[in-house]
This record gives C-alpha cells, structure tokens and sequence, in this order.
C-alpha cells in the first residue's frame, strides 16, 4: 500500500514524456519539418501583433487596445509557466541571466521609489513583458536559433509589408483625387508633392522604423547563406520591401539605425566570415594592411555620411518639409529638461514614465513631442539614476561578451546569426542616440527577439572544448552560484506581471465604463462605475480628476449644488496626488468661479496656467473663469497665453463673444506673441480684425522688413504674398512665393497662395492645380478653395471625401490633437474622455476656418456636412 504521507511528485518518466524533445523525434520527416514551420509560423505571428498594433495608450479605444495586449501575452506566458513547472526546470542559463534580472531589480526599485509609483509602474510592467518573450524565446527546449530568426524576419517583413499597403492606399487616394481635377492621369501626378508617411502602423512611425532598422542587418545576412541561389532572392527582395518602408517612416533615426546596422553587418561579414576573410585576402594579402583598410573604410564611410548629412541639412536650397522637418527645437529643448531632471533625481531617478508629469515644470514648450527626452541613454539616467545607468552598461557589456565569444567558437549558420544579432544592436543604440525607445513595446521586444538569437547561436556553437581550470574555474562556479537566484526570479516576475496587469485591468474596466457614461450623460451610472475604479486603484489621479469632471458636469446640467461640492472635493484629492495637473486645476478653477470663490478661482487658475505650458486650452477655459469673477488684467494675460499657443485662434468669433473680450482683444494681442510677429498682425489686419499695435500698412511694411531680413522665413513670405495678392501687386508676390517654394517644394501654405495667385491672374486651371497639391499637404483651405471652384453640384466625390477625412482627423491642421488627450494618454496610459474640461464658452474659440469647411460640405453635398 501506498505511503499516504509521501508528498506527491511527478514521475520522472512522465517529466521526460512532457519534454518536446522526447517525441518530435519520432515523428516522420515531413511531420517535423512541418512542426518546425508552424513553431516559427506561431512565434512570428505573436512578434508580429507586437510590432504591428499600436501602443495601446495611444489606440482610440485604450482598454481594448490594453486588454488584447495583456491576453496576446498571457496566452503564451501562462502554458510556458506551467510546463516550467511541470518539468520541473526553470528557464534561462546564459550569461545575460543575472545582469537581466539586475535590471529588472532596479526597474522595480526605482519604481517603488517613484515621484508617482503607480504611473511609473505601466512601463516597468512592459519591459518585464518584453524580458519574458525573451526568455520564452530563448528557450532551447521550445524553439531553435533558426525558428526564432526566422520569426523574427517574418515579423518584421509583415510590419514592413502592412507599412507599405497603408503608404500605398494613400497613394491611391492622391491618384484618384489626381485624376478627379485633372481630368485623367497626368505623368506629372504620378509623383505627389510629398512622400506620404507610414500611419496606424506599430507603435508610432518612429518605433515601427526602429523595429524594422533592427531586422535589416538579418535580411542582409540571409541573402548570403549558402542556400541555392534562386531561394536568395526571397530575403533580398524582403530586404528591399523592409528598406523601403524604414524610408517611408521618415524616421531619421531608423534611416540612421538601418545605415549602421547595415555597415557594421558588412563589415562583419568581412572579417568574421571564412569567405569575406577569402575575398580580403585576394585584394590585400598583408593581414595588417587588411586590418588598416578595414578600419579606415569603416571610419570613412561614417565621416563621409555625417559630413554630407551636415552639408545637406546646412546647405542645400531646396529642402523639402518631410526631409529636413523643424524638429531641432523640440528635440533639443526636451533633451535640456530631461538632463536637468537626471541632475536634479540622480541617484535613484524620477520613476519610469514620470518624464511627461515633470515636464511641464521644466520647460513644456512642446508638450506634444515631450513624451520622452528623446535620448534613450538620457532617458534611461532619468528613469532609474545611476543604478539604471550601471545595470544597463552590465548588460551591454553580457551581450558584448556573449558576441565576441560566439563570434569566435561558432562557425557557418550560427556565426552568421550572431553577426546579423551584432549589427541589429548596432542599430538599436544608434537610434537610442537620437529618439527613446524606452518602455515602447515594438522596440524592446524586437530587441528581445534578437538577444534569444544571440543566446540559441551561441550555444549551437558548443561551450569551449574542456572544463574551465584555475581562475577561470572559481569565476565559473560564481556565475552558478549568481545565476541560480536569477532564473528562479524569472518565471515569478512573469507570474507577477500576469498578476499585476489583471489587477490593474479591472479598475481600468469600471473607469472605461465610467467614461462611456459619463459621453452619454448618464450620470449615476458614471459616478458608480468611476468611483469604483477609485476604490480599486486609489492611487492613480486620473481616476480622482475623472470622478470630479464626471460631477461637475452634471452640476452644470442639473444645477445641483451637492454634485458641485462633490466634484470639488474629487478634483482636490486628484490634484494632491498629482499636483502638476493642469486639467485638473482648471476644472476647478471652472467650479470655483460658479461658486463666486474669487481667490481660489484665481489660485487655481494660477496653477493651471503654471502647468499648461502649451496647451490653449487650458489657458482659453481659466480666462473665462477669470473673466467671469472680475480678474480683468489676469484674465486678459490668460487670454494672450492662449492667443500665443495658438496664433490661429485669432480669427475666431470668440473675441466677439462679450463686452470684455471685446474691448480688451487689441491689449490681448498686444501682450501676446503676436505682437512681435508683424507677418501675424498682417494676416489678423487681412482677415479684417485688430492688428493690435499695428495698422494693416503698418504691418505690411514691418512683415516686409522682416522677410527682408530673415529670407528662409517661408511663413512670412506666404504672408506678405497673399496681402500682396490682395493689393493686385503680383508679381512681387510671385516673387515672394516663388522663393518659398524653392526652398520648401511641399510647403503646404505656400501651394494654397500659389493657387490665389493663379486665381488672380485669370488661371483657373493652374490654381486648381496648386489648390491638389496643398490639399495633399493637407491644407484644409486649399482643399475648400479646390471645391469652390466647381458649381456645388459639380464638385468631385474625390475632394467632399479628402475633406471630410481632414475634418475628421483629431491631428489635422483644423484640429489639432488636443494637448489635453496627450496628458491622459501619454502620462497615465489610459484613455482621455470626451470632455476633458468643464464646458463653457472657451469652446466658442474654435478656428474659423473648421466652422466655413463644415459649411462647404453642406453647400456641395446638400446636407449638413
């Protein structure tokens, strides 16, 4: 009889049936081969849903977005978690083990040490995603070195792939559009006026062009396995879709990535390879004058390219806008206040993820391309201080030395891969130099892919002949002893990470739900839902700042005082855990003046605009607040802050909208931007406003000047010609265009005077024309001057539908991406609601030229438009 007291166990022999190694043997060829193919087919379809998806955070519909990413990833997680259990092993065994597991201990730390633990934890969660599809990769038990290079070839071929067919829709688009003004097909439209941009496609442009530079280096090395020549052509005409679509991210720094993965791939093949070393030694038989000539090649290409880059960014006349785009200042302005931030948290780091909280207090010129410092190697120092720093060289120096040494143990296939692994690194760190791929998920697990390629090479190469002796011993038995803890930690953190993110996903399903009521105005199931959330995640603000906003706009609703009281207190405690909100300080500025509380109003409002930086419409809705509890001169600074944010606003019936505004419009625009602007005050004087310090021959000779002065101004100048137009002075106009036009061919503005001035000169044909191009540069006035040129009835479906899909576009020149989206979005990875703000009549401050496409469409389609 059995011993009842035993503890139970798995057989051993039922352990070595589990094993896959086991029984694929016995199965026929064709049966393994086929395994094999559909193992690689499974792996690259689960690498291609993370290249491929957008950032969940950024994805219209944020919840399901997150949810499909936490399933995706727990439905491979979970089987791989129990079988380590069930055979009782645990995964990893390589070098990278312990400095993998340091990291992810700092990562952890300086989370828990956080400014905001609970925003910093959302990334830290995703790099701990992306080190278990590592480890899932790497494991020899499951996949081989070729699978997982063949799936990550087939991922990245299928990001590039679906790059391209939305590039090629787009294209269509224009074509069609094209042929609809021109009356057929012209060989000149076969080229537009600009390279359309990859869009929908991967985390971002930038990310999906980092991704797909990373896999460039393998494609290069596929074509030159000895395979039979007509199966080479496959990978090269993969290399060359993959290429093309890094090009149509126009992402400098995947263009860069792509380069020097590429370079240091050749070079490698050069001198790591039997047959490149064969073909050095017939050119250059001295072994030092092939060395020399390998380095100084190497070194003259990169200083060829960075000198002709310089030159053509420098030099060059004609620039056009997707090439040589104005993103210096951006970049460079966030990078300033990212090494403030890593001075001022230098030990331990803000927190991962913090970077878009603190920004606003450090410059937030532009909170639109602030989500990160836009270095990874700076972000990394600001994210974690200096153990982030000295964990991530200890990986580095692993993955180094796992190089160096596969490189020289391994021979044929498996040194190839490793070469391929090398020059994807390569790009990797290149664009880490110019963007942060820090915490994005396209990036970290293409790199993860790459690193269990490196890892399964370089143990298809074989561990050196002999047991390790002496030194070498002692340093060997101290990596057991180190590694042991760490692989133990793997697969807990995996099970604390499906944990974690089941945890977080409830309270983020009743704060979607509360947003979904709270759009349809169904208010008492808002506050449940919402407070709900509260009660599950109290420490995330945004569901605190929601609740307020949720109340408060039922008070406005119904009038109840209760509800008002209620949101006040909400918006409070939101703002005690994040202090830096300026939506939240608004709203309640909004409340408070309903309230008749004069000072907190004005404190408020203070606090709001210390923090909106560049949002307007923060600084449009605290003017009202201010405005409506007699803070006249405070009032009219909000406004100019506004008016600065965005100059556009200035045609707006808003002004128009009170006595106050009224009156104090010429001291708003004084005290704005625009008055140092004389091109702006011009472009106010021609849409028959105040120009506030200058009248319209005032301006008209200052804009001058200032063209004059600045000739690579292409604004002024587009400025300066349409009032020229005005005056019937065309020539000089031209002139003026013409200028604009040489450096800038795809300036957008410019083609729509362009077609004014064709229009003037009695062209209606050549102003149509223009009016296409502008509209393909998404000029939402050239597109309805396009359409005004036909009779209402007559105008082509092609223009009402472009149209219509800029109107509907939240990022298109006549709505531009509310700033206050990106702050939900971007700083709390959650998605923003409907109304962002309390209603009121800052929404009255629209740009005119939204409310006159609306009535075009309705004049061409008969119906509202």
């Amino acid at each position: 009889m059995a011993d009842s007291s035993r503890p139970w166990t798995v057989p051993a022999a039922v352990v070595s049936r589990l094993a896959l190694g086991h029984w694929t043997p016995l199965l026929a060829p064709a049966a393994r081969r086929a395994l094999a193919f559909g193992a690689a087919a499974l792996a690259a379809s689960w690498l291609g849903f993370y290249l491929i998806t957008p950032l969940p955070f950024l994805a219209p519909e944020t919840f399901r977005a997150t949810i499909s990413l936490h399933l995706v990833t727990g439905i491979i997680f979970l089987p791989y978690l129990l079988s380590l259990v069930a055979t009782r092993r645990l995964p990893g065994g390589s070098v990278l083990d312990a400095p993998l597991v340091a990291l992810l201990g700092v990562s952890l730390l300086t989370t828990a040490t956080s400014l905001d633990w609970r925003v910093s934890l959302e990334p830290a969660l995703t790099a701990l995603m992306a080190l278990g599809v590592f480890y899932v990769l790497s494991d020899r038990r499951l996949l081989r070195r070729w699978q997982v290079e063949l799936a990550l070839m087939l991922a990245v071929l299928a990001a590039a792939l679906k790059a391209l067919w939305v590039v090629g829709g787009d294209y269509l688009d224009w074509l069609q559009l094209a042929r609809a003004v021109e009356g057929g097909f012209l060989r000149r439209d076969l080229l537009p006026p600009t390279v359309p941009m990859v869009h929908d496609v991967g985390d971002t442009p930038s990310l999906l062009g980092a991704a797909l530079a990373m896999g460039v280096p393998f494609f290069l090395v596929a074509i030159l396995r000895p395979d039979r020549a007509a199966l080479r052509v496959l990978p090269a005409l993969a290399a060359a879709a993959v290429l093309l679509a890094t090009f149509l991210t126009l992402s400098r720094p995947a263009w860069l990535g792509a380069a020097t993965g590429g370079l240091t791939t050749a070079t490698l093949l050069l001198v790591g390879t039997p047959g490149g070393r064969d073909l050095l030694r017939r050119l250059w038989p001295s072994r030092l004058l092939r060395r020399s000539l390998v380095g100084a090649l190497a070194l003259a290409v990169l200083a060829v390219a960075a000198a002709g880059a310089t030159y053509f960014v420098q030099s060059v006349e004609a620039r056009p806008l997707w090439l040589v785009p104005s993103s210096t200042a951006p970049r460079s302005d966030a990078m300033q206040a990212g090494a403030e931030m890593a001075g001022d948290y230098l030990w331990l780091g803000t927190g991962p993820g913090v970077y878009p909280l603190l920004y606003p207090s450090y410059s937030g010129r532009y909170p639109t391309q602030a989500f990160h410092s836009h270095n990874g190697f700076l972000q990394t120092a600001i994210d974690m201080g200096v153990p982030g720093v000295l964990a991530t060289l200890v990986l580095a120096g692993a993955l180094g030395w796992l190089l160096v040494r596969g490189l020289r143990a391994t021979e044929g296939a498996a040194r190839l891969s490793l070469v391929a692994c090398a020059g994807s690194l390569i790009a990797f760190a290149t664009f880490s130099l110019f963007d942060a791929p820090n915490g994005s998920k396209g990036p970290l697990v293409t790199l993860a892919a790459v690193g269990a390629v490196a890892v399964l090479s370089r143990h298809e190469g074989g561990a050196p002949a002999g047991p390790p002796a002496g030194r070498r011993a002692r340093w060997a038995q101290l990596f057991q002893v180190v590694q042991v803890p760490a692989r133990i930690a793997v697969p807990v953190a995996m099970a604390g990470l499906l944990i974690a993110w089941g945890r977080l996903d409830i309270g983020h399903y009743y704060y979607s739900n509360g947003l979904s009521n709270a759009n349809a105005q169904r208010w008492p199931q808002a506050f449940e839902q919402t407070q709900r959330a509260v009660e599950l995640d109290p420490q995330l603000a945004i569901y605190r700042l929601q609740l307020g906003a949720s109340q408060g706009q039922a008070y406005l609703a119904t009038g109840d005082l209760a509800l008002r009281d209620d949101a006040v207190g909400q918006l409070e405690r939101g703002l005690a855990l994040e202090p830096g909100s300026a939506i939240g300080h608004a709203n309640l500025a909004l409340l408070l003046a309903r309230a008749r509380d004069r000072k907190g109003t004005r404190e408020e409002a203070q606090a709001a605009l210390r923090f909106a930086n560049g949002d307007p419409e923060v600084a449009l809705a605290v003017g009202t607040a201010l405005e409506a509890t007699n803070w006249g001169d405070e009032a009219v600074d909000a406004y100019a802050q506004a008016l600065s944010l965005d100059r556009r606003l200035a045609d707006s019936a808003f002004w128009a909208g009170s006595p106050f505004r009224r009156t104090s419009f010429p001291e708003i625009v004084a005290r704005s931007a625009l008055a140092f602007d004389p091109c702006a005050l011009l472009r106010l004087a021609e849409a028959g406003l105040s120009a506030g310090p200058l009248s319209r021959a005032q301006a008209l000779a200052a804009c001058r000047r200032r063209v004059e002065a600045d000739p690579g101004d292409a604004s002024g100048r587009v400025a300066l010609a349409e009032a020229l137009i005005q005056d019937g002075a065309l020539t000089e106009a031209f002139a003026y265009l013409d200028h604009a036009l040489a450096r800038q061919p795809d300036n957008g503005p410019a083609r729509t005077a362009l077609g004014r001035w064709y229009e003037a000169q009695g062209e209606p044909d050549e102003a149509r024309r223009a009016w296409l191009r502008a509209g393909q540069l998404r000029q939402l006035e050239a597109l309805v001057l396009l359409g005004d040129s036909y009779l209402p009835s007559q105008v082509p479906p092609e223009i009402v539908q472009a149209l219509r899909s800029l109107l509907a576009e939240a990022g298109s020149d006549v709505r531009p991406h509310p700033v206050g989206d990106l702050y939900y979005q971007r700083s709390f990875y959650r998605e923003a609601p409907e109304t962002i703000l309390l209603p009121g009549e800052w929404q009255q401050a629209v740009r005119d030229r939204y409310g006159w496409a609306r009535e075009a469409l309705a004049r061409w389609t008969g119906a509202d438009g």
